[in-house]
């Protein structure tokens, strides 16, 4: 689907054109830097690498920044590179972590710190499996959507290491752009390598809620639910806006989908797994 070279480091110098695009973090810190080069794109993440990709989204070649190793691509093409060179290719993405639950599997959609990896890590490391982590393919198939699996890791802060990591699993080499732990799958964190039927999806909030809560979402709050997690390359080609607006329409509509909320407390993450698989076995109703 793509093809990924490494090439040799190089010093991010200046760049004449400004950014059509920023990635940034709560703080405003920029993450992502999105640039035009010719027909093509450069992907900068300032201090770490640039990501040179082709217009068709089919070629990425990687170049990391003088001074850093190359441990590190693998994660940020893995990532970031793959759903956003995807979407060029007219194969949307979304923002989100995806287990395995009776029947088929479910989403967990949201930004960045909503707690979809430790939400999924906990699915995983009880009686279930996990697809993937923080980038949900989808296939269409005979009126339904398939969850297609990506890399057979987890990451996930220190604070939800501690809480819910023993030493059965293994931990990959720490990175240098991110605190964050990678937890690789094994018989204590079981990872799913087959496509599963995408029953229901749940979107993470952060209400306040005292208690598990699941709400259903319809219309057009369902709609930008599934657009607000999107995985774009190029938010300004209006021929695959276009496309990936219908897209979307179509996947929330044949996808059930609904908001979650829920004390953020380990000690009720078991309590959330049994609410979750039992509204999936039926979420019609």
């Amino acid at each position: 689907m793509i093809r990924y070279e490494i090439r040799p480091a190089r010093i991010q110098v200046a760049l004449d054109a400004e950014p059509f695009h920023l990635y940034t973090f709560e703080d405003g810190t920029v993450w992502t830097e999105f640039y035009r080069s010719g027909d093509a794109y450069l992907l900068r993440f300032p201090g770490l690498a640039d990501f040179e990709v082709s217009a068709d989204g089919a070629a990425v070649i990687a170049h990391t920044a003088d001074g850093n190793d190359e441990a590190y691509l693998v994660n940020l093409y893995t990532n970031q590179l793959v759903p956003l060179a995807l979407s060029r290719q007219g194969r949307p993405a979304y923002h989100a972590s995806v287990v395995t639950v009776p029947g088929g599997a479910v989403a967990f959609l949201g930004k960045t710190g909503m707690g979809k990896s430790t939400l999924a890590a906990s699915f995983a490391l009880d009686d279930a499996a996990f697809l993937t982590d923080d980038a949900l393919l989808i296939e269409e198939r005979d009126g339904g959507c398939l969850a297609m699996p990506s890399h057979a890791s987890l990451r996930l802060w220190d604070d939800s290491v501690e809480a819910l990591v023993d030493e059965r699993i293994a931990k990959a080499s720490a990175i240098n752009y991110s605190s964050k732990a990678r937890l690789l799958a094994g018989d204590a964190l079981t990872y799913c390598e087959e496509p599963q039927s995408l029953l229901a999806a749940y979107v993470l909030e952060r209400q306040g809620a005292q208690d598990v809560t699941i709400r259903e979402l319809s219309g057009l709050d369902r709609y930008m639910a599934w657009l607000g997690n999107s995985f774009l390359l190029d938010i300004e080609d209006h021929d695959l806006l276009s496309q990936h607006f219908e897209w979307t329409h179509r996947i929330s509509g044949a996808v059930p989908t609904f908001a979650l909320d829920y004390p953020r407390d380990y000690g009720i993450l078991r309590d959330v797994q049994n609410a979750v698989r039992q509204h999936a076995a039926n979420p019609g109703n």
